[in-house]
């Protein structure tokens, strides 16, 4: 057991310090280099990625931008046909441990591209539901969940302006921050390997320290690239504040897309694109 927390622990810090690799997956646009605009894959707040069928799950959220209990409806049915499709044309996976490391990264690869397509699929679903004005309140909901890691993201480098040299100091900041976080590991993988629970607790405890202290000089650094007219504007861009905890931002159990609970649906016909008047007032 504790074996295994400590290698949990140890691919949290790796998607820690790897700044900009979960900024894919979720609402969010992609990394430098990627292809931007919409919802994207992911979000990265650390070693979390938030997808925009959790955001949607969150009640706060979905009053926060006007969403209504039929578009969530609407969104639920949608998403999980896309995902039906999708599981529908994967086909069987092959056993891992008989592969080559050729193999391995091919089925990474081949992996990738299909929750890509998958995932902006669901985009465009999601999209196809909402008003405008609600896809905009996500998106600044979605940035500030995302924090500093969303000045990794190509759409927020456009939005800003982000200049060529800008980005090299970004590039410097990732570097350095992946190099610090391959040091931290160095000793950890010996002492999961090798069962010392005491030592193990103790460096368990020193790691969580320093990855705080890490996230934060990384997001200092990060921030420090920007002018002042930029951090005005990227404060901007995330709109009013809604407060979400990290519970609220765990996986539901209870299906796709955040369906409320309870309640009356509004009125009008289903599967039909609510007008902008039937939007109730926050």
């Amino acid at each position: 057991m504790k074996r295994l927390r400590i290698f949990t622990l140890m691919l949290a810090v790796l998607a820690m310090v790897m700044v900009t690799s979960a900024v894919e997956a979720q609402p969010g646009g992609q990394r430098q280099g990627g292809q931007g605009g919409g919802f994207g894959r992911g979000m990265n707040t650390g070693a979390r990625t938030v997808s925009i069928t959790q955001l949607l799950q969150i009640e706060k959220v979905r009053k926060a931008a006007e969403i209504l209990d039929e578009q969530v409806e609407d969104i639920k049915k949608a998403v999980e046909k896309v995902r039906e499709d999708a599981r529908s044309t994967q086909g069987e996976r092959p056993n891992f441990r008989d592969l080559t490391e050729t193999q391995r990264e091919e089925m990474f690869k081949k992996f990738r591209a299909q929750q890509e397509a998958t995932t902006k699929k669901i985009n465009e679903a999601v999209e196809e539901v909402l008003l405008p004005q609600q896809v905009e309140r996500l998106e600044e909901i979605r940035l500030q969940i995302q924090g500093v890691a969303a000045l990794l993201t190509e759409p927020v480098q456009k939005a800003l302006k982000i200049t060529a040299e800008q980005k090299t100091k970004f590039a410097g900041v990732q570097k350095e921050t992946q190099e610090k976080g391959q040091e931290l590991f160095s000793g950890v993988r010996e002492l999961f390997q090798g069962g010392d629970r005491e030592k193990a607790q103790a460096a368990v405890q020193e790691i969580r320290e320093k990855m705080t202290t890490m996230q934060k000089e990384t997001n200092e650094k990060l921030l420090g690239v920007l002018t002042d007219g930029q951090k005005k504007e990227f404060e901007k861009m995330k709109g009013k504040p809604v407060e979400i905890s990290p519970e609220e931002l765990r996986p539901s159990r209870g299906g796709q897309g955040g369906q409320r609970q309870g309640g009356q649906r509004p009125g009008g016909q289903g599967g039909q694109r609510p007008a902008p008047a039937a939007r109730p007032a926050t």
